[in-house]
């Protein structure tokens, strides 16, 4: 590949230096992501001192330490889980979150200077949530939550919650949905409990309906879901037997795009138009499973008698108006 007089100057590392620069490489990139944060942010690192467990929570821990140590397998699973359920201190919600994970830390929602090491210079900046420009301010969330989160904002700001939510304090906000510090999705299990609030006969607020109907719209997109599934596996079968699977892979395309727009969609709570596009994204995945199948989605088909009785009724009709 190189000319002989300049072999020597290209010459590979041995094993051994090989090792060694891979090992420092993957050094320098797995373990400064989760270090870096903790150790260049001050909200992270003041908040985890002043957050400490509680006397039950310690207790608890140690003993889901010493049974991982005697390898009980059980302990991690129960143990941590009831630590999870009983750490309620805002720095212990946050470190269980999503926001966490991809280190969104304190200063994103609640400003502030993580650069700074002492509490006054670092909280100099914040304003109490009470204040109207503050960014956790109850008519400021969305905004706030828009610098990450622009598709969902977009579609909420359309909506009747918004618009309430600017003229007056009790309508929801994402933080209604989405718990400060938890930041978690609800189940669609969870939806009549936090949408009856409003959505009530007794307050008549709004619509008393909405729960049921945002329950069921948030259910259908776990058979979106498991018809995607479906269809990619269908079309993976077929691919590797050799069929030409290009207008079964438009509408798994089409089905991808529709679960791809869930979160925006939902923000929208149009819940009609959410349940028609659910239904386009199940129909398009079924469709792809039909062509690679050749099994045909199965349609109720009137009987041979239901056809008879049908006319007969409509015979005595007109009989009885011709009269």
């Amino acid at each position: 590949m190189f000319s002989k007089t300049h072999k020597h100057i290209y010459r590979l590392p041995d094993m051994r230096n090989l090792i060694f620069i891979i090992a420092i490489f993957f050094i320098g990139i797995v373990v400064p992501t989760d270090a870096a944060i903790t150790q260049n942010n001050s909200c992270v690192d003041c908040h985890k001192s002043i957050s400490p467990f509680t006397e039950q929570q310690s207790r608890l821990n140690e003993i889901r330490l010493n049974h991982t140590a005697r390898n009980i397998s059980c302990s991690l699973e129960c143990h941590e889980d009831v630590l999870r359920k009983l750490a309620a201190d805002n720095f212990q919600q946050w470190s269980d979150s999503a926001h966490s994970k991809y280190f969104v830390t304190c200063d994103a929602c609640h400003g502030g200077n993580p650069d700074m090491k002492n509490e006054a210079e670092a909280h100099a900046s914040m304003k109490n949530k009470d204040d109207p420009n503050s960014t956790i301010y109850f008519k400021n969330i969305p905004d706030t939550c828009g610098k990450c989160h622009s598709d969902e904002t977009e579609h909420f700001k359309n909506t009747m919650h918004y618009q309430r939510l600017k003229a007056e304090s009790r309508a929801p906000s994402c933080a209604t949905c989405h718990q400060p510090h938890t930041f978690k999705v609800l189940k669609a299990s969870e939806l009549i409990a936090v949408c009856s609030v409003c959505h009530n006969p007794r307050e008549q607020i709004a619509v008393s309906s909405v729960p049921d109907d945002a329950t069921h719209a948030l259910s259908k997109q776990k058979d979106l879901q498991d018809e995607y599934l479906k269809a990619i596996n269908s079309v993976e079968q077929a691919k590797e037997a050799g069929k030409d699977i290009s207008s079964a892979q438009m509408d798994i395309d089409r089905s991808k795009g529709v679960i791809d727009n869930i979160p925006s969609l939902w923000h929208g709570f149009n819940l009609k138009d959410f349940d028609t596009q659910i239904q386009i994204g199940i129909d398009s995945a079924k469709k792809a499973e039909y062509k690679m199948s050749g099994v045909e989605p199965t349609v109720p088909r009137t009987s041979f008698v239901g056809i008879v009785l049908v006319l007969g009724i409509l015979a005595i009709i007109y009989l009885f108006r011709k009269q």
